[in-house]
């Protein structure tokens, strides 16, 4: 515990530094070019009984090196009248902005205008005096809009769009509103009311004769709508806003359709949200309940026995060496391909000879194999190294050893393909006849890498908390709205906090699984029987002289020790022990074409042309593993090479560079 609680703090603090230097980074981000923000936008809408409405905006907002604000509406003679009675006052000062008739692209201090300027745009605009300087501001836009409320025989009906759909781009931390009706409705039932926009939006009936609207963190670009409907009769409307038919159960009816399919989008989004959470919840609970179940596990439940020496092939007729070196070199993970390559492929081919599908024959310092059988017969992951041994040797009768090097040069890819798929079907041979539990491996492997990503997960979350919390600091809000996206510290608030039981569950599954790496048996108890017996015959070749043995084994014998010797790495040892038996297959006169056909093996192994001319110490068969050895390194050498990156443009990711065209600008409100 007092280890766990160390690292945690470490964690704490780590995260409190990066979440800081991270904050900075995003403040200074936000200082660069002009900024506006509204802190806080009001809505005072006041509905008049000649079908006009008058507003009254308040504006609390925060400009940098903004000169000019303004608000834009879109004209339509069909849907409202003219816009009169604009006016402007700084609160900050209690002043009234002088009115301008000139649209100017930066207005002065203290001005302001409101003017059809084209395209069917009216447009306020007025001047902060802050082009290059920063603050909080305050402002107060009034203005009057004539023939707003449409009259239908059986209702009246106030719809408007406050803030149309991408025409806004300044983020809004605070938008409330009051819409006032000029008279009391006698039933409160007789007054609807519906809200459009961002869904965190709320609308409500706050009296007879009054409707209040309210959201908060409004993103940029996002709409707001509102629309008031009163089925008494309280508007005397123009003969332009008359509508000669009943329409308030179709503007029920359509509320309700809007109502239920954004009410049905948002069912389904938190359903899934909602079934992914507690499907992950019940995956790492049953998790849990397992993991405890192993722990209570004395051991990893395989027989433990001694077995110092063994001298028959085990599964003689059906082993390959390939499975003996996998074998004898597994624990309880999966072999790299690199540190048994050699001693497979080098095994194999002796096996290949043993089995009369090639022939290796010296000449001077030469090795060379010739192909002389189909290789049909053999198991997957000898025809791999059979395969390879033929495409090398391709219009050729026989291929010399250095010549594997050539191929693996040219050919980098295929030759590791070979390598590797011998080394996957030899393990997949081994999952076939439950030698290995490759269900069990994958938990092993689990458990072994379970206090990584407990310490990774742990020290993610840690992160998120703290740069929560760190958010939250007053002074750190506005900027980080405004680098980000308004209702973002919120949004992650809630994350944070939503994902703190799964986090908890997900943190006790991997610690439970870091604890139960002992009691997994990847490897069965038919292979662990098989396995010892490998290592007990590798002890046995190993030892061989220093045992007092009665009996020699026979020449046919020492073939397949040989095989299984350069399986093991030892073949050198154990030629140098067969030449203390037999000293006379080291004697060319010993040799006959009749051995030579029944003994390929030793004759290959301890060829005497081959030893009169070479040093102590060497063999044909550490020359065969050199050759195999030096062919794989540079296959691996070449494919690092050729999978150097490259700048020639065909894709990828983004790079650092660029920048050189400029785009249009686009508007944000202020300028």
């Amino acid at each position: 515990m007092k280890k766990f609680l160390k690292k945690l703090i470490i964690m704490i603090i780590i995260s409190i530094v990066i979440s800081i230097f991270l904050t900075m980074a995003i403040m200074q981000d936000s200082d660069e070019g002009k900024i506006q923000y509204l802190n806080h936008l009001n809505y005072d809408v006041s509905l008049n009984e000649d079908g006009s409405i008058n507003v009254v905006e308040t504006w609390d907002v925060y400009v940098k090196d903004t000169g000019t604000l303004f608000k834009n509406f879109t004209l339509s003679n069909y849907l409202y009248g003219d816009i009169t009675d604009v006016r402007v006052k700084d609160l900050e000062n209690n002043r009234e902005l002088t009115q301008i008739y000139q649209e100017q692209y930066h207005v002065g201090n203290n001005l302001f205008y409101a003017l059809d300027i084209g395209g069917n745009v009216f447009e306020i605009a007025w001047g902060t005096g802050m082009s290059t300087s920063s603050g909080n501001r305050k402002y107060q836009v009034s203005y009057k809009i004539e023939d707003v409320i449409t009259s239908y025989y059986d209702c009246q009906e106030f719809y408007w769009k406050f803030i149309e759909e991408g025409k806004n781009a300044i983020p809004v931390k605070s938008l409330t509103g009051t819409i006032t009706l000029p008279q009391d409705v006698e039933n409160i039932e007789n007054l609807k009311v519906w809200g459009h926009g961002q869904v965190n939006g709320n609308i409500e009936r706050t009296s007879n004769h009054s409707v209040g609207f309210e959201i908060n963190n409004l993103h940029p670009g996002a709409m707001l709508e509102v629309r008031v409907v009163t089925t008494e009769d309280m508007f005397t409307v123009s003969e332009n806003k008359e509508r000669q038919y009943h329409n308030i159960d179709k503007i029920i009816q359509e509320e309700t359709k809007w109502s239920n399919e954004t009410n049905t989008q948002s069912i389904i989004v938190k359903s899934i949200l909602g079934s992914i959470y507690a499907i992950i919840l019940i995956i790492y609970i049953i998790k849990i309940i397992k993991y405890r179940r192993i722990q209570k596990k004395e051991n990893d439940g395989i027989i433990k026995k001694e077995l110092k020496y063994y001298r028959d092939i085990p599964r003689e007729g059906d082993s390959t060496p390939n499975e003996a070196v996998y074998l004898y070199h597994f624990e309880k993970e999966k072999l790299e391909t690199s540190a048994v390559q050699s001693e497979m492929v080098a095994s194999t081919i002796l096996n290949l000879c043993l089995k009369k599908i090639i022939t290796l024959e010296i000449e001077g310092k030469n090795i060379y194999i010739s192909l002389i059988g189909d290789g049909a017969s053999l198991k997957k992951e000898e025809y791999q190294v059979y395969k390879l041994l033929s495409e090398a040797s391709k219009g050729k009768d026989r291929l010399e050893i250095s010549e594997l090097n050539d191929y693996a040069k040219k050919h980098y890819s295929n030759y590791s393909i070979y390598i590797n798929k011998m080394v996957n079907e030899t393990r997949n041979e081994l999952y076939h006849m439950q030698f290995i539990d490759k269900k069990e491996e994958k938990t092993y492997r689990q458990s072994k890498s379970a206090n990584m990503f407990f310490n990774g997960i742990l020290c993610i979350y840690v992160f998120l908390l703290t740069f929560t919390g760190i958010l939250h600091i007053p002074s750190f809000q506005m900027p980080i709205d405004i680098s980000l996206v308004v209702g973002w510290r919120e949004s992650l608030t809630t994350f944070v906090i939503g994902i703190l039981p799964l986090m908890l569950v997900i943190l006790y599954s991997l610690h439970l699984k870091a604890k139960i790496e002992d009691k997994i048996a990847v490897i069965t108890q038919k292979g662990y029987d098989e396995k010892i017996q490998w290592e007990a015959l590798k002890r046995f070749l190993d030892d061989y002289s220093l045992l007092n043995e009665k009996e020699v084994p026979q020449l046919a014998v020492w073939e397949k020790y040989l095989v299984y010797a350069t399986a093991f790495g030892i073949a050198n040892k154990v030629i140098d022990q067969m030449k203390a038996k037999y000293p006379t297959v080291f004697l060319e006169d010993s040799w006959d074409d009749e051995m030579k056909k029944n003994y390929p093996i030793i004759y290959f192994s301890t060829n005497p042309i081959y030893y009169s001319t070479h040093t102590i110490g060497t063999s044909t068969i550490s020359m065969l593993g050199q050759g195999v050895s030096k062919a794989y390194s540079t296959s691996v050498a070449e494919i690092a090479a050729h999978n150097a990156s490259s700048g020639s443009g065909g894709g990828g990711g983004f790079s650092g560079g660029g920048g050189r065209r400029r785009w249009p600008e686009a508007g944000m409100g202020g300028r």
